[in-house]
């Protein structure tokens, strides 16, 4: 690759150093890395050399080459561990710089001075623009409600007008071996009819937001067989990129039968019990007290009636209760009879 670009390299002649360098703006991608071509055809005792690297507009090295060794102590921060010469190639004239995690930023033109003796010699290299391709969805899993809708985010930051995207789909893609297209947006147009029949008429863009890089789904009457993970895949320039949604619990607003069952059931039941106790205490109390004291076995009875139908944690508050008044009740009686 670099033979190429030397062949249809540029030529800057100053003070007599002649240095090559490419023929064109470069185009970058995002996060990717590329090569800044410089080099000299007669190559140069390394001793004597020097080459600087720089961006337009910063005094700081991009990366520095002098006294036959690289000086990455010398470069400006934001370059470090990402601008590399490359070692072996440099005592044959190759200047050039590795360029990695490219960043918007990096952006600009960027010149390789070549110092040798009396003699010094630059070439601009321009890397003209970033391609990118960014698309981030939702961090967290989707929750929702049976017979709703939930909204799966898919944002796409790049470059490109997203009418120019070549496709944008979305898939579910929880099952490896049966991926199912849910939308599909190609060229510029949205084509509904392509989605699986399981989603058909339910899954729909918000049309107004695709302009701005916005793809994300709306999915409509959702049902317990939409759980899983959808993928958002942007094909543009001949990359790919995604990003992942979960869609997960979803509730179906109902109790479980056995809930009903209880709710309808249990009352019933306890009034009956209370009715039961009702007479069984009233008879047994008959035959042990006299008129005068039915009033009081009424009084027990209609609190056992009360207590069967009360929560747990209310019966056994009452029972403190309905304990200490027995308590007190027949020691009066007792001191009284005495």
């Amino acid at each position: 690759m670099f033979r190429v670009l030397i062949a249809a390299a540029a030529l800057l002649t100053t003070e007599g150093l002649l240095v090559q360098g490419p023929a064109q703006s470069l185009v970058a991608q995002l996060g990717g890395s590329i090569t800044l071509p410089c080099s000299v055809e007669t190559p140069f005792p390394v001793e004597e050399l020097k080459v600087e690297w720089k961006k337009t507009g910063e005094e700081a090295y991009m990366h520095l080459f002098q006294n036959g060794e690289v000086r990455p102590e010398a470069q400006y921060p934001s370059y470090r561990d990402r601008a590399h010469f490359f070692p072996e190639q440099i005592f044959k004239g190759n200047f050039s710089i590795l360029l990695e995690n490219i960043t918007v930023k990096d952006t600009g033109i960027y010149r390789c001075v070549v110092y040798f003796d009396q003699d010094v010699g630059e070439i601009p290299v321009t890397i003209q623009h970033v391609e990118r391709v960014v698309v981030t969805g939702e961090d967290e899993i989707v929750f929702g409600r049976v017979g709703e809708e939930v909204v799966l985010n898919c944002m796409i930051d790049s470059h490109i007008p997203p009418q120019h995207f070549d496709e944008v789909s979305w898939k579910k893609v929880d099952k490896k071996s049966d991926i199912v297209l849910v939308l599909l947006f190609q060229n510029g147009t949205i084509f509904p009819e392509s989605s699986h029949e399981h989603y058909r008429d339910r899954a729909e863009f918000f049309r107004e937001e695709i302009p701005k890089g916005n793809f994300s789904l709306r999915l409509k009457n959702v049902q317990t067989a939409d759980k899983g993970e959808y993928m958002c895949e942007v094909h543009a320039e001949y990359s790919v990129s995604s990003a992942t949604v979960e869609i997960g619990r979803l509730d179906t607003g109902k109790k479980p039968m056995y809930i009903n069952y209880l709710q309808v059931v249990c009352p019933n039941i306890c009034l009956s019990i209370a009715f039961v106790l009702w007479g069984v205490i009233e008879a047994v109390l008959h035959d042990l007290w006299n008129a005068s004291q039915r009033n009081e076995a009424v009084l027990v009875s209609v609190g056992v009636i009360l207590l069967s139908s009360m929560p747990a944690s209310l019966q056994a508050l009452s029972n403190i209760f309905l304990t200490r008044f027995f308590d007190i009740h027949f020691s009066l009686r007792f001191v009284t009879s005495m």
